[in-house]
């Protein structure tokens, strides 16, 4: 018979045995016809697999030691069928390559023999990961955790350094993999990994911990940008393990806070004096239609000769500089972290920053048209001070009094508020204009409030938020239809509408308590990370120590946290817990707080 005959599926014969796990049948097929070793399968599902990675799904050591004594191909067979492709919570994703099969069935016997016989462990797929990448998005954590510490027990440290470096297709280790999927144990594992007893004494270590990867400084991929930006909500927990958890709370308690305070005060005050020079801009009379007198603005030659107008001018100077600052640090941020990270992330700012970058170019447009004597300056005036001062709001981002505020804040307007208008705006046009449509044959001076579109559009508006009443005469028979459309309106709108915003409002609220202690401390790695890469570096110096200086590696840096040692207190004093009524309750897994950092000076 043909040899290479194909099945259904694209498979052949040997497939068929390496399947069923029958090495006589296997290796009779191939003592026979060796050139079918590395055939594949051929179909979409399962296209590239070969007898080896089918050996190896079904753990029969005893049949990938004898493709392995055939030569089997290890470097070039990549199973690329739409079975293997990644899919949701990357259940059935091998990486395509025999190693990252054999990593993912965590047989070690198995592992063993690829890496003795020149598996390549750097080889990436079409997603660009390789096996440790495969190790970390694998769903057996325990498994995936002892596959990782035995196959870096077979090659050399340096080997092992260089595939914990190589990045994917998005350009991420598999440390910073890790923190873009949220996952807490294989986060906690890697940390363990970076740590180094530095000493001990009694019941405290001090333990260093290697900063690669993990430190923002001079690094826009790190591990702490990645959980900032990320739309995973569970990133956002391993912000409480260490030793994250205590690099930011020493950046923040050490530089962070008192930046973020000057910037505040100095936000504060550019508000204030924007606020001033728009109250007290340079206004004067024009007589028009004989006696009667129209208030305007003063011709900008015009404007600055009394030593009032040389103060103003100082606080406009001020305002322009700050306006103009504020635009270039919101484009560059826009430009280098993209839109849909830049406005749509809560963590990082959300809506205000929408809200800045408009402010901004408020102000620049009233110096144009101020330079230019153009009307409409009031108008666009108006809306640089209420973004100004609503701005004020992103700033309470740095209290913990006000922070979580701030939070619910940018959650309902992102979430609620902005699904409810599209509806909102759909009903009001709809009713605005079946209501006009009527009111178009009535007196408009008895109905001025429905004289047209717009107004009537307005004053719907009011209806529905109960600002007003119906403004209709009441001495004036009402068509019956008007009335049907009012009830239908106020039914529709008031009762429905307005009380399904409350009702969403709601639950937002008690989803972000659940949950805003996390959020507030995202904000305030976020707001760390921002004003670290703003301030200069002689006014921040980078947080740790060199490893040269204490006999690590060198280029490295570490940072230092005292812990408890569990093991001296278990063996020399008993836990004591109390209740609630006045006693102590002593945990002895907690790790105590740092009572002192060693910086790089």
């Amino acid at each position: 018979m043909d040899p290479f005959l194909k099945g259904a599926m694209g498979e052949n014969a040997v497939h068929i045995a390496a399947l069923y796990n029958n090495k006589e049948a296997l290796s009779t097929l191939l003592d026979a016809f060796p050139s079918l070793i590395d055939t594949s399968i051929e179909c979409d599902i399962y296209k590239g697999e070969t007898a080896l990675h089918i050996a190896i799904m079904n753990q029969n050591t005893e049949m990938v030691k004898d493709l392995i004594h055939r030569k089997a191909d290890m470097h070039n067979a990549r199973a690329v069928g739409t079975f293997f492709a990644p899919r949701k919570n990357d259940q059935y994703y091998y990486g395509e390559y025999v190693i990252s099969f054999a990593a993912c069935v965590g047989n070690q016997e198995i592992i063993k023999l690829l890496v003795e016989n020149g598996a390549p462990l750097d080889s990436q797929d079409s997603q660009g990961n390789t096996l440790l990448h495969i190790l970390v998005l694998h769903p057996n954590k325990s498994m995936a955790c002892k596959t990782y510490d035995f196959l870096v027990s077979l090659i050399s440290k340096e080997k092992t350094l260089y595939l914990e470096n190589i990045t994917n297709n998005e350009g991420l280790t598999p440390l910073k993999l890790t923190a873009q999927k949220g996952d807490v144990l294989m986060f906690n594992y890697f940390m363990e990994k970076r740590k180094h007893n530095f000493w001990s004494i009694g019941p405290v270590t001090s333990t260093l911990y290697d900063l690669t990867g993990l430190d923002s400084w001079r690094d826009k991929a790190s591990v702490i940008d990645i959980i900032c930006t990320s739309d995973n909500n569970a990133a956002r927990n391993l912000l409480e393990i260490t030793p994250l958890k205590e690099l930011l709370r020493y950046k923040w308690s050490t530089f962070g806070y008192k930046y973020f305070l000057l910037c505040t005060f100095l936000y504060i005050l550019y508000t204030i004096i924007l606020t001033l020079c728009c109250l007290y801009r340079p206004l004067m009379e024009e007589i028009t239609d004989g006696e009667k007198k129209k208030i305007i603005t003063k011709p900008f030659y015009d404007s600055y000769k009394t030593s009032e107008d040389r103060l103003r001018l100082t606080g406009e100077i001020i305002v322009i500089l700050g306006g103009v600052l504020i635009f270039i640090i919101e484009v560059v941020q826009l430009i280098r972290k993209g839109p849909k990270r830049f406005f749509g992330n809560t963590v990082r700012g959300g809506p205000f920053h929408i809200i800045m970058l408009l402010h901004a170019c408020f102000i620049i447009a009233i110096i144009i048209m101020r330079l230019l004597t153009v009307d409409g300056e009031t108008t666009v005036m108006s809306l640089a001070l209420i973004s100004g001062w609503c701005n004020v709001i992103y700033f309470s981002r740095g209290f913990r009094l006000l922070g979580p505020l701030c939070i619910m804040i940018q959650k309902m307007i992102r979430d609620d508020l902005l699904r409810f208008c599209v509806i909102l705006i759909m009903v009001l046009t709809g009713f605005a204009a079946a209501m006009n449509v009527h009111f178009q044959a009535m007196n408009a001076t008895v109905f001025s409030k429905f004289k047209d579109f717009p107004i009537t559009l307005f004053t719907l508006f009011q209806l529905m938020m109960g600002l007003t009443d119906l403004p209709v005469p009441q001495d004036v028979a009402m068509p019956k239809i008007v009335i049907v459309l009012y009830m239908s309106y106020m039914f529709f709108a008031f009762v429905l509408l307005l009380n399904l915003l409350i009702a969403m409002m709601t639950d937002t609220q008690f989803r972000v308590s659940s949950e805003w202690t996390t959020l507030w401390h995202a904000q305030v790695a976020s707001t760390t990370v921002m004003l670290e890469r703003i301030i200069p570096s002689f006014l921040w110096p980078r947080s740790g120590i060199p490893g040269e200086i204490i006999g690590l590696d060198h280029g490295k840096w570490y940072f230092r946290i005292e812990e408890k040692n569990e093991t001296f207190l278990r063996g020399t004093k008993k836990t004591q817990s109390y209740s609630a009524k006045g006693e102590m309750h002593f945990h002895s897994n907690k790790r105590i707080s740092i009572s002192s950092y060693i910086s790089g000076d």
